[in-house]
């Protein structure tokens, strides 16, 4: 059982949480921390000029609504939004809180993961604690 989890969610029609949410679930000790953590990319200097005035700020306001909904099912459950590469927000995330278990999703690898590496691949690399993978 883990003390300090961390479940990066990405908020896409391609990832459903609850497989990640529930293993969470499963794998916490009582009173156990849980944090969900969404790494928002940073958007290339080219694209901001055709985004509307303030879309970050309320696409981040959308997603913490959502990811502290999520973390409110978990006893000591925290919702965090970063902004970065998401294989180094989640690295440096779990050395800054101390996480004990970084539960992450993965997927059939493509020839881009071959080339570059998978942010899941990239985390179990470099990470300072344990890692579930879930496929």
């Amino acid at each position: 059982m883990y003390s300090n989890i961390i479940v990066p969610l990405a908020f896409d029609e391609d990832h459903n949480p609850d497989a990640a949410l529930n293993i969470a679930r499963t794998l916490a000790a009582p009173g156990a921390r849980v944090t969900l953590v969404h790494v928002m990319a940073d958007v290339p200097g080219f694209a901001i000029s055709y985004m509307p005035e303030g879309y970050g700020a309320d696409l981040k306001r959308t997603l913490q609504a959502e990811i502290d909904k999520l973390a409110s099912e978990f006893e000591t459950g925290a919702g965090v939004i970063r902004q970065g590469h998401a294989a180094n927000e989640i690295l440096d995330l779990a050395s800054e809180i101390g996480a004990d278990c970084i539960i992450v999703a993965s997927h059939r690898p493509g020839l881009g993961d071959y080339l570059i590496g998978s942010t899941a691949a990239r985390v179990v690399r470099h990470a300072p604690c344990s890692v579930m993978v879930m496929r």
